[in-house]
């Protein structure tokens, strides 16, 4: 998304300009992408929707098919751009605001769904990550797919536990998962398993929350 924690200045220049191409030759891009049209494909029509962080916009035809107004929120303004290059007209019906997750210039409440994928568990370090997703829970009325992973043998019951200078990765247990969320004011409505690592007792899903 951008210069936030340890990974978030990667996305600018040519690493941008490449970011589709690489990522979607990925083994488990097409399970996310399936995964994320199947979830949407739950909730109602013509909802008022965030995506963040942008990046390449990967999801708007499925947004657009379910006739939402889709907003977008990147730091990187390279990646708005690889964006534009990706889907050409489709950028147009989309509103763009540069920006970072962790203060979103937005009322409370101003969304009926937000969505993030490949950054709360990835790319910002833990006490920035909790701060993006406190802010994904103050501009949401009523939905989030947020994808994260947890451990499949033990892991982590609360988040304090863990450390502050690295992304959640898959540290934390389901449970660790669920009273994070609900410090938040979600409930887990639903989950879609988008990888499987057996080798390092991970596994990431799309998680479809509600408000409480």
């Amino acid at each position: 998304m951008g210069k936030i924690g340890a990974k978030g200045d990667s996305y600018y220049g040519k690493i941008a300009a490449n970011y589709l191409a690489r990522r979607a030759n990925g083994g488990w891009w097409d399970v996310e992408q399936s995964q994320m049209q199947a979830l949407l494909q739950t909730l109602p029509r013509d909802l008022k929707l965030l995506d963040v962080p942008f990046g390449t916009g990967r999801f708007v035809p499925y947004y657009h098919e379910r006739g939402y107004e889709v907003h977008g929120l990147d730091i990187s303004r390279d990646m708005i751009a690889a964006a534009r290059k990706a889907l050409g007209r489709d950028l147009e019906a989309c509103r763009i605001t540069i920006g970072t997750a962790t203060d979103l210039p937005f009322r409370d409440g101003s969304f009926d769904l937000i969505c993030s994928v490949r950054f709360i568990r990835d790319i910002i370090v833990k006490p920035e990550g909790l701060r993006a997703l406190a802010e994904f829970a103050r501009v949401t009325n009523r939905y989030a797919i947020i994808q994260l992973g947890q451990h499949l043998y033990g892991g982590a019951d609360d988040v304090a536990e863990l450390d502050e200078t690295i992304p959640l990765h898959s540290q934390l247990s389901a449970k660790g998962n669920e009273a994070m969320l609900a410090a938040l004011g979600f409930k887990i409505k639903e989950m879609r398993r988008v990888k499987h690592d057996p080798d390092i007792a991970s596994e990431i899903y799309h998680f479809l929350l509600e408000k409480d």
